[in-house]
């Protein structure tokens, strides 16, 4: 995980503004769903396919964290980084559990079901619905760079970018899924946090072009309250 200063202004209008001339796009979402899962892990693939389809929905937000912790069985996942394992380490404090797991979907850093699971999928879409709309963003593409306009709001958040690969397949030649070819969807490649958000009108400059330059599909901002605890904005940004 990286940490870096960023540059923040008193945004004096929420006016959204119209990318011109670009070809990228980005939207808030409705709904964050984080998806914890290995390719080590013989329970994940249904997980993994389930993530494929929710990625169709465009008011959700869909993100695939590979973690390591079953490296040993004896393939070690290809999209695995600490810091997926760390947290969902800390989302498993935060929410006073006992262990982590996989697959385990997360909704909004609120509530989480194994990950396999349609049913408490749907639910869990039901009933959370919107928690990533309680404060509303504004953004314009500038010079290969995204602003984004956060809002004055009474809570502190935590500002994170996940850089993501759209879609991979991969054949796994080890391990409990030896022979299989699993295809991940929305996978996080790169945490970074931003810094702390005091919840003041701010700007916030992201750098796109340097993403595109690395061969990332996208990125996806994420305004978190401190400590892991409730997602209360969202933006997905196609490049």
């Amino acid at each position: 995980m990286q940490s870096h200063l960023f540059s923040i202004c008193l945004a004096t209008s929420l006016v959204l503004f119209a990318a011109i001339g670009q070809a990228r796009d980005a939207r808030q979402v409705d709904t964050v769903i984080e998806l914890y899962t290995s390719q080590g892990c013989s329970s994940c693939p249904p997980a993994d396919q389930l993530m494929g389809t929710l990625t169709e929905n465009t008011s959700v937000l869909g993100l695939s964290f590979s973690v390591t912790y079953w490296d040993y069985i004896g393939w070690k996942d290809t999209f695995a980084d600490p810091e997926n394992d760390l947290r969902q380490t800390l989302y498993r404090d935060q929410m006073n559990e006992r262990y982590v797991y996989t697959p385990q979907m997360i909704v909004g850093g609120i509530s989480h079901f194994v990950g396999s699971s349609s049913e408490q999928l749907e639910t869990h879409l039901k009933t959370l619905k919107g928690h990533a709309r309680k404060i509303n963003l504004s953004w314009r593409f500038i010079d290969g760079d995204i602003e984004i306009i956060l809002p004055q709001t009474s809570t502190g958040a935590t500002l994170w970018q996940m850089d993501v690969d759209y879609r991979k397949k991969v054949d796994i030649g080890r391990g409990e899924n030896s022979g299989r070819s699993v295809t991940y969807h929305n996978i996080v490649r790169n945490i970074d946090k931003l810094g702390e958000w005091d919840g003041s009108p701010t700007t916030l400059r992201l750098k796109l072009d340097d993403l595109q330059a690395k061969g990332r599909d996208a990125c996806a901002l994420l305004v978190q309250e401190q400590n892991h605890g409730p997602i209360i904005g969202a933006l997905m940004i196609d490049l």
